[in-house]
């Protein structure tokens, strides 16, 4: 049986779908948007798929589908790989600086030694919002009261990148 016969009568149609599903992919693989090269060769492998399905010979169909996996994973394992060892590694396009800290370092690094600290809310605190203490504007919340703009507050509890507030000064607060 030659390689038409096996086709069946869509094999010019199964070749043709299957070289656009190829080159789709390819376009893909080095274009960046919204996929739609990506998509049309998906489509064009279905429709291979279909064909074949339909009109063809289905052993044709599955060699195609284990065909298309294969060749999926082995780019995937190319593309991972090149990311971290390979030239792809070496390109502008893989991200190499990163950050060794937190974009707030005063929240991040609120620990207890600011429990008990009073400061003045410059914004209204509906229950979060921004306060000036020690000179440092941080972001604070309260337990769910509303602290109008410009009243005092204390700093009763200091947790990771949190800090919750009572109105009044470190006097009027009672300790919890």
């Amino acid at each position: 049986m030659s390689f038409y016969e096996l086709l069946g009568p869509t094999a010019v149609a199964t070749i043709v779908c299957l070289v656009i599903a190829l080159v789709m992919f390819v376009i893909e693989l080095f274009t960046p948007g919204v996929g739609v090269a990506g998509a049309t060769g998906l489509l064009s492998l279905i429709a291979v798929i279909v064909m074949q399905l339909g009109w063809g010979h289905p052993r044709v169909a599955l060699y195609i589908i284990a065909i298309s996996l294969l060749v999926i994973i082995l780019g995937l394992i190319w593309i991972i790989r090149s990311m971290q060892r390979g030239r792809l590694s070496k390109s502008f396009l893989v991200l190499k600086d990163h950050s060794g800290g937190t974009s707030v370092p005063e929240v991040a690094e609120a620990k207890s030694d600011l429990i008990g600290k009073s400061g003045i809310a410059i914004t209204t605190l509906r229950p979060a919002g921004i306060a000036e203490i020690d000179g440092k504007r941080l972001d604070v919340a309260t337990a769910g009261e509303f602290i109008q703009k410009g009243a005092s507050v204390t700093i009763i509890q200091a947790q990771g990148m949190h800090i919750r507030v009572r109105a009044g000064s470190a006097a009027d607060v009672p300790a919890e």
